[in-house]
């Protein structure tokens, strides 16, 4: 008969840290500690900053008010990603969420349009995405209450969004341990027993979540799985991101523009814009 579940150890906070923190305190016993532990003096890594729908399954699931969540954060609506210059310079697509057109039959809209490009008709795709439309219109995203609304996701400020989860998981029982791992120890059986901090204290725990990111620190060094590289499939191996001013109108979609070196991303937030490249 297995144990029950005492403990859970988080390790990292950050927006991981504090989804996984905030999650387990809503759908775990009430009588399993849940610890987070993290240090002040390791910042959160501020990209990631645009989502996709499901982000939204997230939020419901916590309970969060949406406007409460996009002013906490310097959020906006995201509508889709629009692609710049990919297939050719001058190119432009807007890979909009939500549906597109209507299915006739037992075939999916898309089939449609591409026989009626066979035959002529030069509609792009993006006419006949509602989301498309809105986005271009720089219109925001109506209530989910109100149909048919497009589907659509958020752009946070990511150092925020951490912030709002840990008021989510502390008043829910969550125990935040101020402290920088220096060390772990393994059980008998093999798997990662406790915590060892820079002051000498042990976080024991039954079951523990590595949320430490590129230091990997229990998947790696304690457990020794070693990373698996992609590199062979991955034409860019580097990232470099950084943030300007927000100019004016706020645009209600990403932008991914393709670079003679990679490609760039511009997200658009209410203080901010974050722009990165990736490239080889």
């Amino acid at each position: 008969m297995t144990d029950p579940l005492r403990s859970i150890v988080i390790v990292g906070g950050g927006t991981a840290g504090w989804i996984a923190a905030a999650m387990l305190s809503r759908f775990v016993p009430h009588d399993t500690r849940i610890e987070l532990v993290e240090s002040d003096a390791i910042g959160i890594i501020g990209v990631g900053e645009a989502t996709i729908p499901q982000i939204r399954l997230l939020t419901a699931g916590l309970g969060v008010d949406e406007n409460a969540l996009l002013d906490a954060t310097q959020g906006t609506y995201k509508l889709g990603i629009e692609f710049v210059d990919w297939l050719r310079p001058g190119d432009r697509y807007m890979h909009a969420f939500g549906q597109i057109g209507r299915g006739l039959g037992v075939l999916p809209f898309h089939q449609f349009w591409l026989r009626g490009q066979a035959q002529g008709i030069t509609a792009p795709l993006t006419a006949y995405m509602p989301s498309a439309a809105a986005a271009y219109a720089g219109w925001s995203a109506l209530p989910p209450q109100v149909p048919p609304t497009p589907s659509y996701a958020y752009h946070f400020d990511a150092s925020l969004l951490a912030g709002v989860l840990r008021s989510i998981a502390e008043p829910a029982g969550v125990v935040r341990t101020e402290g920088r791992i220096v060390g772990s120890e393994c059980g008998e059986d093999g798997n990662v027993a406790a915590l060892v901090l820079d002051d000498g204290r042990r976080v024991e725990g039954d079951f523990f979540l590595d949320c430490s990111g590129f230091r990997s620190l229990l998947l790696g060094d304690a457990l020794g799985i070693g990373y698996e590289d992609w590199s062979r499939w991955l034409p860019c191996d580097r990232a470099m991101a950084m943030q300007c001013e927000q100019p004016g109108a706020i645009l209600p979609f990403t932008r991914a523009t393709a670079r003679p070196v990679g490609w760039q991303w511009r997200i658009p937030l209410r203080h901010r814009i974050g722009n990165g490249l990736v490239y080889a």
